[in-house]
């Protein structure tokens, strides 16, 4: 099955944007900047914001308020929807493959794919292993736990990750414990010798001491090496240790919230790439083999910037994404990206309670949160 090829002539120009992320939902809202051109999106089945991950998981938001639909978006502006996983690029022939089969024309190609979380895979007998990504496995997390609780069971849960991700999981499955008025057993594991090492050093120790206070047990310079029939199994560093040591963490869930990587899609696309970071892009957000095609945010790796894997840069970039391929298809001088200094994040961490970093500086309490639940749900409310 295909889709027709569009011709040559400028008046069928296409513009193919391959998923739905922070930077093509912002193309899909500017479709009239776009003219003549026919704007098509290939949506792989809804867009969930990964910045409410903690509230979804605590059970404090429904999972419907962190969802925006793509193909509603889409024929709200006048773009064409399709569902549908890409799985390759013919370059000669200009076509997007899909996992389906079907052949996607285009003029100018946009990659937004974002990024995936990799796991060592499950054993049976063995706990459960749990992704922060997408946030359906969230959602499926959260009715687990709380059919358990419910229950009166008393679940030992190991998270796997001490930067944002993994802080924001271990504090709001603490407070989805509180909620249900149940008991888990929290255990953070993390490769680093503390809490979001990224943060200036206060904050990481405020940090460690509200999980101290919560009962949240964080263990240091280790990693989770596989798993067994019952729980999971830690390398600790040998460094430290004085020798390389093996324990094993009793759990009946395991959730991995660190190690995100790009969809192993883009080793099939024939597009140069950074391995573990992304499709190569120059300033102007183009691949180096093909100026018209283009890729944005988690999937996308700068040549001269390395970028963390946050969505603040995915929105910053959509405007210049759109002004480029603009500017590409009209004959123009494109403008480059250029990634700011230092970017805000704030941690969801349960309980009303949220932290706020930006470079050195850092402030903690419900005011944080609250700046937090009004930054998201303003982003949100532009594609609703």
């Amino acid at each position: 099955m295909s889709i027709t090829p569009p011709s040559s002539s400028s008046s069928a120009r296409r513009l193919l944007l391959i998923g739905a992320g922070h930077a093509h939902l912002h193309l899909v809202s500017q479709r009239q900047r776009f003219g003549d051109t026919q704007v098509l999106l290939v949506d792989p089945g809804g867009f969930w914001y990964s910045a409410l991950a903690g509230s979804v998981l605590s059970g404090r938001l429904s999972p419907d308020r962190g969802r925006i639909d793509p193909v509603r978006l889409a024929r709200r502006h006048g773009v064409v929807p399709i569902r549908g996983r890409l799985a390759g690029i013919d370059l000669a022939a200009r076509c997007a493959i899909l996992d389906d089969g079907r052949r996607v024309g285009f003029t100018q190609l946009s990659l937004n794919l974002g990024s995936t979380t990799q796991v060592p895979s499950a054993r049976v007998p063995g706990p459960s292993v749990w992704t922060v990504k997408p946030l359906t496995c969230m959602v499926a997390l959260r009715h687990r736990l709380t059919d358990e609780l419910r229950q009166g069971d008393r679940p030992r849960l190991v998270v796997v990750g001490g930067g944002p991700s993994g802080i924001e999981v271990a504090n709001n499955l603490y407070a989805l414990c509180r909620r249900h008025a149940g008991y888990c057993r929290i255990t953070l594991v993390t490769r680093a010798s503390g809490l979001v090492p990224d943060a200036p050093l206060p904050a990481s120790r405020w940090v460690e001491r509200l999980m101290a206070r919560r009962g949240i047990k964080v263990i240091t310079n280790a990693n989770v090496t596989g798993l067994l029939a019952n729980g999971a199994m830690l390398s600790c560093d040998e460094s430290v240790q004085g020798e390389d040591s093996l324990s094993l963490v009793e759990a009946e869930h395991v959730i991995h919230a660190s190690g995100l990587a790009p969809p192993s899609v883009i080793e099939r696309l024939g597009l140069p790439i950074f391995p573990d970071r992304g499709i190569a892009v120059n300033d102007m957000l183009q691949s180096p083999a093909d100026p018209d095609i283009f890729a944005a945010g988690d999937c996308a790796a700068m040549v001269n910037h390395h970028l963390p894997r946050l969505g603040v840069y995915g929105v910053r970039q959509a405007p210049i994404l759109l002004e480029n391929l603009l500017a590409r298809s009209q004959g123009r001088a494109l403008r480059p990206f250029e990634p700011q200094p230092r970017a805000l994040a704030i941690l969801d961490l349960g309980e009303g309670i949220g932290l706020a970093i930006r470079g050195k500086q850092w402030w903690a309490g419900r005011g944080a949160l609250w700046w937090k639940r009004w930054l998201d749900q303003r982003f949100l409310a532009q594609y609703r």
